[in-house]
């Protein structure tokens, strides 16, 4: 087995299970939250940004400190996960990529 990229260590014993079944389901179970992880990512990293910002910190400063560009900072700091506006990312089609 490949082992799991770094932030995720801890999950390497889902892939050590010797039960195939137990295995796949505690994995799926892991996938379905997948997106939920992913927003609260979001949230954490936009809630650093907003924290920076009120530090006093520039969009331009935010961003070449976290290695990004000024109007990505400004992004994260809107909730913003592409160049369109959060909210309108419910209404696209479910299928498409965000």
């Amino acid at each position: 087995m490949t082992q799991p990229p770094s932030p995720f260590e801890n999950l390497k014993h889902l892939a050590e299970q010797d039960n195939p079944t137990n295995r796949a389901k505690d994995v799926g179970r892991v996938l379905e939250a997948i997106p939920a992880l992913q927003h609260w990512l979001r949230e954490v990293r936009q809630g650093a940004v907003v924290e920076m910002r009120a530090e006093g910190m520039s969009h331009a400063e935010v961003g070449k400190e976290l290695g990004l560009s000024r109007a990505r900072a400004q992004q994260i700091a809107e909730g913003r996960t592409t160049g369109k506006r959060a909210d309108s990312r419910t209404k696209a089609d479910p299928g498409s990529p965000s």
